[in-house]
């Protein structure tokens, strides 16, 4: 099966609702999908690297969605919110006694992930002892849990993700090497969002109908100016951000066309790429709109989501003397 069917029989088994969608045909993206497509089919560990935001998660998801385990639980841990002393505990359970709060023992995350996928996101923040103890389980698929001398097995496929390079990090004394090699079998870099050209407009899309289904079926549709401002931000917070920018602009809005302003972009952490290229984009949208409504201003101006006095505005703004033809 290819990817392509793996990832459509995924979307339509996610929540609609998701933060992420596997959306996307740009050629970094469809690599990531047949990567993902290829080793899902083995138990190999993988690990994901890429930036905040770009859907490390999702792919995790859809490895294990499209492997034999996937009728096994898929349990996600963010290591990087777990509190030092408790790591361990949430990780490999622990016997009663343990500590002064362990009135029983309990299994943890390793066991409740039995026969399924473990995925360990920013891996890199686990302890040193935590990372002991998971080059063990990653070695001889066994683990005892806190305070215990049984060895429990450990059936468990692990997927790490980092936002972090992790050959930097063992560089740094921050990642074990030896974990390294473990956790690193087969790596799949995720490409940040502004990399992926056009599909940051599928990706709105998808978001816009997802938010409208929220919001009692609301339509929303980008101008063709808005989504030129989409296509030229940079994206510091990736998908994530894409998501919240629209979830805004849905609110700001005043009708069904979300207008540039609407985005709210100059807010963004960072400015939206060249202000220069962005006037050439805007004023080379209005062109092509104004050749395909064969110069009727009120035609271009409904079709950009505008005015007419906005686009009157930026005619004169952009040196038309008079509508292009």
């Amino acid at each position: 099966m290819s990817a392509t069917v793996l990832a459509n029989n995924f979307i339509s088994a996610r929540d609609p609702r998701s933060a992420f969608r596997l959306v996307g045909t740009s050629r970094a993206w469809c690599d990531v999908l047949e990567r993902a497509a290829r080793v899902a089919a083995t138990d190999v560990t993988t690990c994901l690297q890429g930036e905040s935001g770009t859907g490390k998660e999702v792919i995790a998801r859809f490895i294990h969605a499209s492997s034999p385990r996937r009728h096994a639980p898929f349990i996600a841990i963010n290591c990087a919110a777990l509190p030092d002393q408790l790591v361990e505990s949430e990780l490999f359970g622990f016997e009663r006694g343990a500590f002064t709060s362990a009135q029983q023992s309990k299994p943890r995350q390793i066991e409740l992930a039995r026969g399924g996928v473990l995925f360990l996101d920013e891996i890199t923040e686990l302890t040193p002892s935590a990372q002991a103890k998971l080059l063990r389980v990653l070695q001889e698929r066994e683990f005892q849990r806190l305070g215990g001398t049984r060895v429990v097995s450990a059936d468990i496929r692990v997927i790490a993700a980092t936002n972090r390079d992790l050959l930097q990090a063992v560089a740094q004394g921050g990642f074990r090497a030896d974990l390294y090699y473990r956790v690193n079998v087969f790596d799949i870099r995720i490409p940040p969002l502004r990399d992926r050209g056009d599909d940051v407009i599928l990706l709105a899309e998808n978001f816009l109908e997802d938010i409208g289904g929220t919001r009692g079926g609301r339509r929303f549709a980008l101008t063709p100016l808005a989504a030129a401002a989409l296509r030229m931000h940079q994206w510091p917070g990736n998908t994530r951000e894409l998501r919240n920018v629209l979830e805004r602009a849905a609110v700001i809005c005043s009708g069904a066309a979300i207008q540039v302003e609407d985005l709210s972009l100059d807010s963004a952490p960072v400015i939206i790429g060249n202000p220069n290229e962005l006037k050439s984009v805007e004023r080379s949208t209005i062109e092509r709109v104004m050749n395909d409504m064969q110069g009727n201003i009120s035609k271009a101006a409904r079709t950009l989501g505008i005015s007419r006095t906005q686009l009157y505005t930026r005619l004169r703004k952009y040196g038309f003397s008079q509508a292009p033809v």
